[in-house]
């Protein structure tokens, strides 16, 4: 009777170790149990942007930002890692473009889909975009009144 204890025990101590796994990536936003693929797109700047944004097709969420880091190679870019689910297959010339989720400035990144035939694999870099924020179009306006004034 013991050992019995003992092995329920160790069994119930095991099984919440992984749900305490599997919460904490569900919690993440990572699906474990289904592959996810990832894509690089390289910017100049990504203010606004940040971990776990939503990656979007055509307006239906397939990913997350997954990670967000300066290139290794000094020269000042940002890499952004896209994290999607595998049940879209996209094309290795779409374009990751940043773009505004609402006025509050939040971002999101806006896969366009390309026209080639050949789908982009996991870890291909893709191209980027940037979409001119609505302050950065107010300003664009405004800056011939400055100089008027």
């Amino acid at each position: 009777m013991k050992r019995y204890k003992q092995i329920l025990i160790g069994v119930s101590f095991l099984l919440a170790i992984a749900l305490f796994i599997w919460g904490y990536n569900f919690l993440k936003g990572k699906d474990i149990f289904n592959k996810q693929t990832v894509y690089i797109a390289k910017y100049h700047q990504v203010s606004g942007l940040e971990v776990s944004n939503p990656v979007l097709i055509n307006g239906v969420r397939v990913g997350q930002v997954s990670k967000i880091y300066f290139a290794p190679d000094m020269s000042g870019d940002v890499i952004v890692e896209i994290m999607t689910h595998n049940k879209f297959p996209v094309p290795d010339n779409s374009v990751a473009k940043i773009t505004s989720a609402d006025l509050m400035g939040s971002k999101i990144i806006d896969l366009r889909l390309g026209d080639s035939p050949d789908i982009a694999q996991d870890g291909d870099t893709l191209a980027s975009s940037i979409e001119a924020s609505l302050m950065d179009e107010v300003n664009a306006q405004v800056q011939p009144i400055k100089r008027k004034a």
